[in-house]
């Protein structure tokens, strides 16, 4: 990981406030092997009511986008992946315990790697779709059209098939944010702190 990207995750908001989490996530799709839409016969069960850990806001979004989940359910594998690689030296190191809750109760705990594990979950997203953009797997979005950056040497190239970041980061806002935006706690309470926590490091991954 590069010096700014640590510099992020030792940023993340961090709470105190007691445990508020759902049993289920959509981290559940990492460990879940997602079918592309193209799989699934006329008559057959809609693929976004077999997909554990959703919300229903996330669920109207897969219903929209279903060709999108096999790439959400790569994001969160390689943030998994992430996540276990820079806490490979320490007493907790991101260990999948389920294919329901995927960490288990220590994601009840308002805690540091609770934060890390919010943001490079949102970044996983990110990344996944971008890239997918690029290759052509969404109908929905392409290559991107980024203009060359100002301060971009003039004896480098610019040009050829970008990750698509603007759709990706647009995306990934919509579908990571929906589960903790659509909840209505009281103004003030510990619930809600959480929540907020939470979208902020939400935000500080896609970032």
């Amino acid at each position: 990981m590069s010096g700014p990207r640590l510099a992020l995750a030792a940023a993340l908001l961090c709470s105190c406030t007691s445990p508020v989490a759902d049993a289920n996530s959509w981290w559940s799709l990492a460990m879940n092997p997602i079918q592309r839409p193209e799989m699934y016969i006329i008559g057959a069960q809609p693929v976004c009511s077999q997909l554990p850990g959703l919300s229903p806001g996330q669920r109207k979004l897969c219903q929209l986008y279903q060709e999108h989940m096999v790439f959400i359910g790569e994001g969160a594998r390689s943030a998994i992946k992430e996540c276990q690689y820079q806490f490979r030296q320490r007493r907790w190191n991101c260990s999948t315990v389920d294919n329901t809750s995927v960490f288990g109760r220590v994601m009840k705990i308002g805690s540091r790697e609770t934060a890390f594990t919010y943001a490079v979950s949102a970044a996983g997203v990110v990344n996944a779709i971008s890239r997918a953009c690029r290759e052509g797997e969404l109908s929905s979005c392409g290559c991107s059209r980024t203009a060359r950056p100002k301060d971009l040497p003039r004896d480098w190239l610019w040009g050829g098939c970008g990750d698509n970041v603007e759709y990706g980061y647009r995306f990934a806002k919509e579908f990571v944010d929906a589960k903790e935006r659509e909840k209505n706690y009281v103004r003030g309470s510990e619930e809600q702190a959480r929540m907020l926590m939470n979208l902020q490091n939400n935000e500080a991954g896609r970032r």
